[in-house]
């Protein structure tokens, strides 16, 4: 048979070695929660919530583990989870703004009916208002663009470039990846601005972390724990802040006696969640050194790989 008869044989694709698989399987269930949540039309508080995560989580990862994907591809997909995740943000921040205005009047039982009536109005009018505002965004060329952008990152087969990865390899670049967050921690964070960022340093740890969580497990879920409970903490704080921001922008239409009193009880909040986040984030660097040590056989045998 003629040479120009033969089909060509699609070629076998390398089977990932342990860390290589880790990373592709992590970031492909991460694409497939992106996927579902692209699916705003009807989306509701934890459907939102749930799409930003995925975002945020799968744009980590492509940073930690950049040094296993294609460059240039990993770099525009980063670009592309950022639009995504800043478009869903301000419905987030409205429904949070609720539910912390609605437990702080619950709290204060000194505001009369009507303000509570006239503030639970205002919530819901800006809740609505950013939904209007996504579903407006949602049926713009850009947000179909967008889609597009992300479903052809999630299909291309290109992405993955270096399937011979180690565990060990992976858990250096896990390591790797908290060299600012040790440098904020062993400054011992207390500021407002110290602790926003230390929060967006400690998350980027945790999603690191998590494709290996079965390694050291014991050591692994403590720093997990900690870490949670610091990010946890931390955000609650910076929502109290922006919470107590739209009362003061909106004293006119709340009432300046209404206003004055939520803001002494948010203001009252966020020095005891500051207290609070300054208090968990110093655990954490304990429970870091402890995960270092538990492996650090394994980032050994990592860089004798590499030599």
């Amino acid at each position: 048979m003629p040479a120009s008869r033969h089909k060509l044989a699609a070629p076998v694709p390398p089977v990932p070695a342990d860390g290589s698989r880790r990373i592709e399987d992590a970031i492909r269930e991460q694409q497939r929660l992106l996927s579902a949540a692209a699916e705003l039309e009807s989306a509701g508080v934890e459907d939102v919530h749930r799409g930003r995560v995925a975002a945020r989580r799968l744009r980590s990862m492509l940073k930690t583990f950049r040094p296993l994907l294609e460059p240039r591809r990993a770099r525009l997909y980063r670009v592309d989870l950022r639009s995504f995740a800043r478009a869903l943000a301000g419905v987030r921040e409205a429904d949070v703004r609720r539910e912390i205005l609605v437990a702080a009047v619950a709290h204060d039982g000194t505001i009369p009916p009507a303000d509570r009536e006239r503030l639970a109005g205002l919530l819901e009018d800006a809740c609505i208002a950013a939904r209007e505002a996504l579903h407006r965004h949602q049926g713009e060329p850009g947000w179909a663009a967008l889609k597009g952008a992300l479903g052809r990152h999630a299909a291309g087969a290109g992405l993955f470039v270096d399937h011979g990865a180690s565990l060990a390899r992976v858990l250096g670049l896990v390591a790797g990846s908290w060299r600012r967050s040790v440098r904020l921690l062993e400054g011992k964070p207390e500021t407002t601005v110290e602790l926003h960022e230390l929060r967006l340093s400690l998350k980027h740890c945790r999603y690191a972390l998590e494709p290996v969580a079965d390694v050291a497990p014991k050591a692994t879920a403590r720093l997990m724990r900690r870490l949670r409970n610091a990010q946890d903490c931390i955000g609650e704080h910076r929502d109290t802040l922006l919470a107590a921001h739209w009362v003061q922008s909106n004293e006119r239409l709340l009432g300046r006696d209404c206003a004055a009193r939520l803001v002494v009880d948010l203001e009252r909040r966020e020095r005891r969640l500051r207290h609070r986040a300054t208090r968990r984030s110093r655990k954490v660097l304990e429970a870091w050194r402890d995960w270092r040590a538990a492996t650090r056989h394994f980032r050994k045998e990592a860089k004798t790989d590499r030599a």
